[in-house]
């Protein structure tokens, strides 16, 4: 009865951990997060570090998210993604009894060590990065529409991801 309590507890503790570890929607920091930096006129590059946590679908979420909510501190209703420059880093460890633990480098989460529990089988992450670069209007603008089927609603993206991201 005993040893099933304390590993039914070491289960959740790992559980929670490994949840933790997961980027949170932020500016970036050690575990992830977003950056922008404008490119042009109403133009931005809005980018999104996952980590090894992350799956690539919840990056995507949070870069969205981001570009709605830069898009709408700006003045804007609505965006264009005019480049997807998103990518994948993946690292795999093959571990010895010399070298049961690596330590890496990633462009998400800075440095990590890597440790394998189990010498006969290799270990891989991927670290997605979201990136996109965007244009931003105003729904009555002359230049809109052009892009009138491609275009995002700010407000509707932020009113359907909110609840997900937090």
């Amino acid at each position: 009865m005993r040893s099933s309590v304390l590993t039914f507890a070491t289960g959740i503790f790992v559980a929670l951990f490994v949840m933790g570890c997961a980027s949170t929607y932020g500016p970036r920091g050690p575990m992830g997060g977003y950056e922008d930096k404008s490119v042009g006129d109403n133009m931005f590059e809005v980018r999104f570090y996952g980590n090894q946590h992350t799956t690539a679908d919840k990056v995507t979420q949070m870069l969205l998210y981001r570009c709605a909510e830069l898009t709408t501190s700006k003045g804007f209703d609505s965006f264009v993604v005019l480049q997807d420059q998103s990518y994948s880093n993946t690292a795999v460890h093959n571990p010895t009894i010399d070298k049961p633990f690596k330590t890496v480098e990633s462009e998400s989460v800075g440095v990590r060590t890597v440790v394998s529990p189990d010498f006969t089988r290799a270990t891989t992450s991927t670290d997605w990065v979201g990136i996109y670069v965007i244009s931003m209007y105003n729904e009555n603008d002359s230049p809109f529409s052009k892009y009138k089927k491609s275009r995002l609603d700010a407000a509707q993206i932020i009113s359907d991801l909110k609840s997900e991201l937090e």
